[in-house]
């Protein structure tokens, strides 16, 4: 009679997903071992993966089976379900089989197991090695596009790092504060500051009850994770690159950017907790074409003691141009002058374009009760049939295609008036009022505080400036300033009084959803 050994194996992800339980496996294969008549000496249940055979229910079956070699008791088979509950490594599968015939032991399958007497065994065995290897590669392979297109949607995959949770929000993976968040921000506040050494960081971390070790501390710091980002690993022809993640950022990126540099050893003390609004007004509207980021801001300091401002990329490791900070505050002023200008140009038409709008205006209205009055005369139509149908003067056919035919042109016209009712246009409020602020922006944005004007530029850029070659290489404009800087282009080529009214005012309907300028002031 044949010893044997039952083995069954599940991988977590495998018995959770695909119902390959573990009693089903055992079940099957004792059926199995019954009827070829087989003596059961042992069942093992193994919950491990199928990569190697570094296996702690597996690693006991191959030490019994040494155990027993040379005895009454040697161990002729191990059975086992298919050749995927065996391995998935068309290798280590060959290898593990070959040192267990040394022993004295085979390897039988209930399915798919190869006729040893044909020829053509070695090769259906090499084929049912390599479709789980194959079926494994096929898994990791979707398992890789799919966290890369999560990670591209800004979803965190994988374990949370210190100061972060695992959450899901609708389906989709990502990150929360936990109480361990405010200790990694101060924690890159004292590496910042350069005043302590990484290792005095660390230790007072483990003080606070956050255990990290000496080599793993500096990962902590270059974790871009902790600034909102999400590091999008290279897969295939597709490159590496960061995007905004959806959990909340522990740390800024201008406090991310020092931190790495002082963990390089270029120190820099700073105050994090202070508004340097003021003096970095452009901040959160210029951004690095080349690394896919904005740009932050901070003071370097000369051999003379003199400190020099700084615009910057926040990417760390790399060499990235840097502006002063009076260069590209000129060349946004410069810009600012140009929009000025545009609307100085469209003020000197004012009287003519308030004309036009109230004429507009006019137009709409009385359409508006035009169409109210054949309202009125529809609703009068269909109460009188209403009563002839009563009376049963009319039949009932007559009556329901009479007013069908009514409730369908009460629909369009209703649906018309609706239509004129939305076109109450802010332009006569943007001529009378936003016009005039405009006229005197530079002058007016020079005198603000830095919050004031952030707030200016977020109503006049609809996209961060980027600078190429000490330029600015793209501006967009929100939608009411780009029509102002079209209408004051327009009007430089118009000729006379009547070109002004028909011409400019088309131009600026053209643009429609206007919003018009304010600073929140």
């Amino acid at each position: 009679m044949k010893n044997v050994i039952v083995y069954s194996r599940v991988s977590t992800d495998e018995q959770a997903q695909q119902g390959y339980s573990l009693g089903y496996q055992e079940e099957t294969i004792i059926r199995y071992c019954q009827t070829k008549g087989y003596n059961i000496l042992a069942c093992y249940r193994e919950d491990f993966s199928a990569k190697n055979f570094n296996r702690p229910k597996w690693k006991s079956i191959v030490s019994l089976v040494k155990a027993n070699n040379k005895t009454d008791n040697a161990i002729d088979a191990i059975v086992i379900l298919r050749v995927d509950r065996f391995s998935r490594k068309i290798e280590l599968s060959f290898n593990e089989k070959a040192k267990l015939l040394a022993l004295g032991c085979k390897v039988e399958f209930v399915e798919g197991q190869v006729d040893e007497t044909n020829p053509e065994s070695l090769l259906l065995e090499a084929i049912s090695y390599a479709l789980p290897e194959i079926e494994n590669t096929k898994i990791s392979i979707r398992t890789q596009e799919g966290t890369r297109k999560a990670r591209e949607n800004g979803c965190y995959t994988g374990r949370a790092p210190i100061g972060y949770n695992n959450i899901r929000i609708n389906g989709d993976s990502t990150l929360e504060f936990n109480q361990d968040a405010t200790l990694i921000k101060e924690a890159f506040e004292k590496m910042a500051a350069g005043i302590n050494t990484a290792d005095e960081i660390r230790r007072w971390m483990n003080s606070k009850g956050i255990q990290i070790s000496k080599s793993n501390f500096p990962n902590l710091i270059r974790n871009i994770t902790y600034s909102g980002k999400i590091v999008v690993k290279e897969l295939g022809e597709q490159p590496q690159m960061i995007v905004s993640g959806m959990h909340p950022a522990i740390v800024s990126e201008e406090l991310f950017a020092a931190a790495n540099e002082a963990l390089n050893g270029r120190v820099r003390k700073m105050n994090f907790k202070s508004d340097k609004t003021n003096l970095y007004p452009l901040k959160g509207h210029l951004f690095c074409q080349k690394h896919q980021r904005s740009l932050s801001a901070y003071a370097s300091t000369g051999r003379k003691g003199v400190k020099y401002h700084y615009y910057i990329c926040t990417k760390p490791h790399v060499k990235c141009d840097r502006y002063p900070i009076d260069i590209l505050h000129k060349k946004v002023e410069d810009i600012l002058s140009k929009i000025e200008f545009s609307a100085k140009v469209v003020g000197t038409y004012r009287n003519i374009l308030k004309r036009t709008f109230e004429s507009s205006s006019t137009n709409r209205k009385s359409s508006i009760k035009n169409l109210e009055f054949e309202v009125e005369k529809l609703n009068k139509r269909r109460e009188f049939i209403n009563n002839e149908y009563m009376d049963a003067k009319l039949s009932s056919e007559d009556y329901q295609e009479l007013k069908n035919s009514i409730n369908s042109k009460l629909f369009k016209i209703n649906n018309q008036i609706d239509e004129l009712n939305k076109q109450t246009s802010p332009f006569k409020d943007y001529v009378d009022k936003q016009i005039p602020m405009l006229e005197n922006l530079v002058e007016y944005y020079k005198s603000v505080d830095g919050k004031t004007k952030n707030k200016i530029l977020g109503c006049i850029f609809s996209e961060k400036l980027v600078f190429e070659d000490g330029r600015v290489a793209t501006i967009k404009f929100t939608k009411s300033i780009q029509l102002l800087l079209n209408a004051s282009k327009r009007l430089k080529k118009l000729k006379n009084k009547k070109e002004v009214e028909n011409d400019l005012f088309l131009n600026l309907v053209a643009g429609t959803g206007l919003e018009p300028v304010t600073f929140g002031l």
